[in-house]
C-alpha cells in the first residue's frame, strides 16, 4: 500500500552538512566520521536515484570542482575519484621529488627510507622510485599507504622553482576501517606497525602547516571509542556522527523501495500505511529494512507487524548483543496484577499519561523501590503491557574487553535517538550503573556519567522514559536519582497491606478451594500469612496447586496445614531495611501506607541507623 497524501521529501543527511562546513570553514583538517557508517544513503541526480553504501556517497556528494578525491580501503589501492586526478598528483609528485632529490630534503629522505621497508619491518629490494611503485607498494602495507597519503599532502603544498604550487586543487582523503588501522589501547601493548601507523597520524594531523593548509582527511570507522585515544583526543580531530535513519528516511526508503518493485512488478503487500511501517521500524538501520522487504516481497505475502517487530528485535540484539539488550512485549497490562489497588490508580491516572505525552509534561523516567519479593518486576511490565509500547530491557552495559562498554552505549545511543515512544526497563538498576566518585573505575565513571545525560537529554525527552527498578535505591548513584532523570517520580512497591492482603489470600486460594470460604476461616489463613509479600502469596500459590494435584480438591484444615509448615526465609531484617529506604525516597506522599510527617520521616532514619548498627544493610 502507497501513501498518497502524505508528500515525502528526499532525505537531508546532518552529518553531511556538519562535515561539509568543516571543510570549507577550515574549522578542523581531521575529521573523524563514525556511527552509522555500514547504511546506505541517497543520492539523486539526473541520471541516478538511487541508496548507495557511505564511501560512494561521499565520494558521489564531494565530487566538485577544486578537490582531488583519494579513498584508501584496508589493504587496497589508493583509489582516485578520477584518472585525471590521479596524473594530476602524479605530476605533482614527479616534480616534488625533482625539487627535493636536488636540495637532499629530510623529508623526502625520511619518505624513500619509510618506503623501502614492509610490514614486518624488512627492507624490500627498490631498483627505482615511481610514483607507480609507491602506488603499488602501498597495496597491503597500510603503514606505507598512511606514509604516501601524508606525502600527498605535502606535495599539495609544495611548490616549484618558480614559486607555483605544485597542486592547484585541495585534497580530500577518506580513510576507511581505521579503528583496524589505528587501534585503541595502550602503546606498550599493540604491535609495531599499530604504533607506526599512529606515530604516522599523530605527525600528520598534528602539523602546523596541514592544519593552516587546504587539504582534508576524514577517518571513517564505526566507532570513536575504537580509534587509539592518542589521535581522538587530540584538540583538531573533530568528530562528525551519523544519526540512524528516523522515521522520515525510513518512509522515503519505503517509498523508493516500492516504486523500484514496481516496475518489476513485486509491488510491497502491507497490512497498512507505508508510514505506519516507517514507525514500527524504529531502530532498524535501512539495510535491515532492505533486507526485510525484499523477504517480503519475494515471498508475496502480507507484512503483517509482528513479523516487523520480530525483525526489530533481531537487529537491535544483534546490534548491542543478546548479553546486553532484550527487546520484548510483556503478555500481561494493569487489570492482571493482584492488589496493589492504590499504586494502580496512580500509574492510570497520574503515569501513563505523562509517559504518552511529547509535552512539557513528559517525564524522562521514573524509579521503582521496595523490598525483594514485593512484585516490582510483574508491575511494571504489566504498565508497559498496558502502554502497548516497545519495551527495551537493558540487561547489561558493562563489557569485559576494553573499550567495547564506550562502543556499546554509542550503539545503544544511536539507536534511541531513532526510537520512538520507547519504555527503557533496567532491573537491578543499582548492579547496572556503578559509581561517579572517585574511587570508581574510569570506566565505570565515563558511561554511569553517559547514561544520566541520556536520561536528561531533551532530544529524548517523549520519545525515551526510562524505568529503573531496584530493591536498593539507596546504592543508586545521587547524580541518577535527582529531578530531571529518574527522580522526579519513586514510587515504592511494598508489602500487601489491609485490603492488598485479602485480594492476595483470595488469589493464592482461587485455584485450589472452590466452596465458599466463611469470614472466620478466611480471618485464620489471613492471620497465618501474616508478613507475606507478594513473592510469598505466589509461592503459597504453587504449593497449595502441588498439594491439590497429589491429593485433590483441599479443605481449609488441609490449606492451614501447607501454610503452617512453611517457614519464610531469613532475610526480614534485610527487607525491613529496604521499606525504611523505599518510605524514605519515596516522592509521592499518596503513595506511603502511612501519613507523612518529618517526624515520621525522623522515625525512619531512626531505625535505619538501629539497623545498619546490627550490621544489616540490604
Amino acid at each position: 500500500m502507497e501513501d498518497k497524501t502524505i508528500a515525502i521529501k528526499d532525505p537531508t543527511y546532518k552529518f553531511r552538512t556538519e562535515a561539509g562546513l568543516l571543510i570549507n570553514s577550515g574549522t578542523s583538517r581531521s575529521i573523524v566520521l563514525h556511527g552509522n557508517i555500514h547504511d546506505i544513503f541517497y543520492v539523486s541526480d539526473e541520471d541516478t536515484e538511487d541508496y548507495i553504501p557511505l564511501v560512494s556517497f561521499l565520494t558521489h556528494s564531494w565530487d566538485i570542482s577544486g578537490y582531488i578525491l583519494i579513498v584508501y580501503e584496508l589493504n587496497g589501492p589508493l583509489r582516485f575519484l578520477h584518472a585525471s586526478d590521479r596524473e594530476r598528483v602524479k605530476n605533482a609528485f614527479n616534480s616534488w621529488r625533482g625539487t627535493t632529490e636536488s636540495s637532499k630534503s629530510k623529508t623526502h629522505s625520511h619518505f624513500a627510507e619509510l618506503s623501502s621497508i614492509d610490514e614486518t619491518g624488512s627492507k624490500t629490494d627498490k631498483t627505482q622510485d615511481t610514483f607507480e611503485q609507491y602506488l603499488n607498494e602501498a597495496i597491503g602495507s597500510p603503514t606505507l599507504a598512511l606514509e604516501l597519503l601524508r606525502q600527498f599532502c605535502l606535495i599539495s603544498r609544495s611548490t616549484n622553482v618558480n614559486g607555483d604550487r605544485l597542486l592547484d586543487e585541495k585534497l580530500l582523503i577518506l580513510i576507511e576501517a581505521t579503528d583496524m588501522l589505528l587501534p585503541e589501547g595502550e602503546i606498550r601493548t599493540l604491535s609495531l606497525a599499530d604504533r607506526h601507523r599512529i606515530s604516522i597520524i599523530q605527525d600528520w594531523v598534528s602539523d602546523s602547516e596541514f592544519m593552516k593548509g587546504t587539504d582534508t582527511v576524514v577517518f571513517i570507522s564505526e566507532s570513536k571509542s575504537l580509534i587509539n585515544s592518542r589521535i581522538t583526543r587530540l584538540p583538531q580531530v573533530v568528530d562528525v556522527e551519523i544519526q540512524s535513519p528516523d522515521v522520515e528516511a525510513r518512509r522515503h526508503f519505503i517509498s523508493w523501495f516500492n516504486r523500484t518493485q514496481k516496475a518489476k512488478k513485486k509491488e510491497l503487500n502491507l497490512w497498512g500505511s507505508q508510514s505506519q511501517l516507517a514507525v514500527l521500524t524504529a531502530g532498524l538501520s535501512l539495510q535491515a529494512l532492505r533486507q526485510m522487504l525484499m523477504s517480503a516481497c519475494y515471498s508475496g505475502e502480507k507484512l503483517q507487524p509482528d513479523l516487523v517487530i520480530e525483525k526489530v528485535s533481531e537487529f537491535i540484539q544483534a546490534e548491542l548483543g543478546e548479553d546486553v539488550v532484550e527487546f520484548k512485549k510483556p503478555g500481561h497490562t494493569l487489570k492482571d496484577i493482584v492488589g496493589n489497588n492504590k499504586l494502580i490508580e496512580f500509574l492510570r491516572s497520574q503515569i501513563i499519561p505523562r509517559i504518552t505525552s511529547t509535552g512539557k509534561d513528559s517525564i524522562s523516567g521514573l524509579s521503582v523501590c521496595g523490598p525483594i519479593g514485593s512484585g516490582k518486576t510483574f508491575i511494571f511490565e504489566g504498565l508497559a503491557g498496558e502502554l502497548d509500547i516497545p519495551v527495551l530491557v537493558l540487561k547489561n552495559i558493562r563489557s569485559m574487553w576494553f573499550g567495547q562498554t564506550d562502543v556499546i552505549f554509542e550503539r545503544l545511543r544511536r539507536l534511541l535517538m531513532a526510537l520512538v515512544n520507547v519504555l527503557i526497563f533496567v532491573d537491578e538498576a543499582d548492579t547496572q550503573f556503578g559509581d561517579v566518585g572517585r574511587d570508581a573505575h574510569a570506566t565505570e565513571r565515563r558511561l554511569t556519567g553517559k547514561i544520566q545525560a541520556m536520561m536528561s537529554d531533551p532530544q529524548l525527552r517523549g520519545n525515551i522514559t526510562w524505568l529503573l527498578m531496584t530493591a536498593r535505591i539507596y546504592n543508586l548513584s545521587p547524580d541518577l536519582r535527582r529531578e530531571g532523570r529518574v527522580g522526579d517520580i519513586v514510587i515504592p512497591v511494598l508489602d500487601p497491606t489491609g485490603e492488598d492482603r485479602k485480594t492476595f489470600l483470595q488469589w493464592t486460594l482461587s485455584n485450589v478451594y472452590t466452596d465458599t470460604i466463611s469470614d472466620e476461616a478466611f480471618e485464620l489463613l489471613l492471620s497465618h500469612t501474616d508478613g507475606y509479600s507478594a513473592a510469598s502469596f505466589a509461592s503459597l500459590r504453587a504449593d497449595l496447586e502441588a498439594a491439590k494435584n497429589r491429593q485433590g480438591e483441599l479443605t481449609v484444615d488441609e490449606i492451614l496445614d501447607v501454610i503452617s509448615d512453611r517457614i519464610l526465609p531469613n532475610i526480614g531484617p534485610i527487607r525491613r531495611y529496604q521499606t525504611l529506604q523505599a518510605f524514605l525516597n519515596c516522592t509521592r506522599k499518596s503513595l506511603l501506607p502511612v501519613d507523612y510527617s518529618p517526624e515520621t520521616r525522623g522515625s525512619w532514619l531512626e531505625q535505619i541507623a538501629q539497623l545498619e548498627v546490627m550490621g544489616i544493610k540490604g
